[in-house]
């Protein structure tokens, strides 16, 4: 492959399919048999969702180069997106036979050997696929489920980390990443990776469900957030000294942690007791040492929105979405945000936001059914400049000139 090749190569496996297609134009005015340049063009054309004519592209270039080992890998790739799997994979290996690679189909290779349980097959494809491009997420997810199907968990998580940064978007590579790192003990890494998948992927019910399993599980396994969990009900029932009264004990056990912080900062947000603007100050620094720790976020979001020497509507509310879009719906989350939206004004939606959440069955439920009702409504517009007082009309202009006020010496 010369230079021109490489670049036009380059310019395909990173989208960028308007110089792409100048360079194969070009090329194919210069050599009309330069096959790579027409692979290239049967590429473009599958790429801007025209599959179809990229195979009779395809086809008719292995009509006259028959062996021309790229052209039967792309073709068998085509043929894999068209659903016919039976002769993509066939395509498939005839084209390796050849001496093809090409990592989309290594990778239908690897997926292929791994339905089969063959897991040396698998893992020799895929490590193909990752060495030959490593931007194809695939080829990382599939050796993390080589990896993870032979109990290597920590390999499993690099690979499915990688197809995680080559792909954002693609959820399986999210879904097998925390999967493996809740397998492995790294709860912290999970949730934090949870957080960030649901950021990219707001709502998905598979990330939901690993999310509220993963908490249950917490729940049940440690003490403290048991407690907390008790403190929080007594808080959302209305019981704030309760609350407060339950969480000074749990403190004189425990001693200081940042959990107990965080809902310290919950209670005071709701009854202005406490120290505010230190509390802010803590759950501040909590949010810079976890920022995808939707809790602490949540806490300083409701907190900016009482009047304090720091409140601050617009942060707090930013604050609110990203707690609720992280914590996968949590409806703690929902309903500081419910309050956030009703404090900045948003009625529209805080009603919208309300009437979701009061759908739920949790205390949290129960009170937004409560105060759904008292979402205040938006102070009216009132412009800086109102114009001239329309009761008071101007005198018609007169004929002659207004007498001067003059003083006595001067009559």
């Amino acid at each position: 492959m010369g230079n021109a090749h490489q670049v036009l190569e380059d310019h395909l496996r990173a989208g960028r399919l308007e110089p792409a297609e100048a360079m194969a134009r070009h090329m194919l005015e210069t050599n009309a048999n330069d096959a790579l340049a027409h692979v290239a063009w049967a590429r473009i054309a599958a790429q801007r969702g025209s599959v179809d004519e990229g195979i009779r592209r395809l086809e008719r270039l292995l009509s006259q180069q028959p062996k021309h080992p790229n052209g039967l890998a792309w073709l068998a790739v085509m043929w894999g997106d068209k659903g016919d799997n039976e002769r993509a994979l066939f395509l498939a290996r005839r084209a390796v036979g050849l001496g093809a690679r090409v990592a989309q189909n290594d990778v239908m290779l690897g997926d292929d050997a791994l339905l089969r349980g063959d897991l040396d097959e698998a893992l020799a494809f895929f490590d193909r696929a990752v060495a030959e491009d490593a931007r194809v997420a695939a080829g990382w997810v599939g050796r993390g489920r080589v990896q993870r199907a032979r109990a290597q968990l920590a390999e499993a998580e690099d690979a499915f980390a990688r197809a995680v940064e080559a792909a954002p978007l693609r959820v399986d590579a999210w879904v097998n990443l925390v999967e493996v790192e809740l397998e492995g003990g790294a709860d912290d890494a999970a949730f934090d990776n949870l957080a960030l998948a649901l950021r990219a992927h707001p709502g998905h019910p598979q990330l939901l469900a690993i999310k509220s399993a993963a908490e249950q599980k917490k729940l049940e396994g440690d003490p403290l957030e048991a407690a907390l969990a008790e403190v929080r009900q007594l808080l959302v029932r209305g019981d704030a000294a309760g609350a407060m009264h339950a969480l000074a004990r749990i403190a004189d056990q425990v001693g200081m942690d940042d959990r107990i912080t965080i809902v310290e900062v919950e209670i005071a947000a709701i009854t202005g007791q406490g120290d505010v603007p230190g509390l802010i100050n803590s759950a501040n620094r909590i949010v810079r040492d976890r920022p995808t720790a939707w809790e602490p976020r949540a806490a300083l979001g409701r907190i900016l929105l009482r009047q304090s020497p720091l409140q601050n509507v617009r942060m707090g509310l930013a604050h609110c979405e990203e707690a609720w879009r992280t914590s996968g719906e949590h409806p703690r989350a929902g309903l500081f945000l419910f309050e956030a939206y009703a404090t900045a004004g948003k009625r529209a939606h805080a009603l919208a936001l309300g009437q979701k959440l009061a759908q739920g069955q949790g205390a949290e439920a129960a009170l937004v059914r409560q105060l759904i009702g008292e979402v205040p409504h938006p102070e009216p517009f009132v412009p800086f400049f109102k114009g001239l007082p329309v009761d008071k009309p101007e005198a018609p202009p007169s004929a002659e000139p207004p007498a001067i006020a003059r003083g006595d010496d001067e009559k």
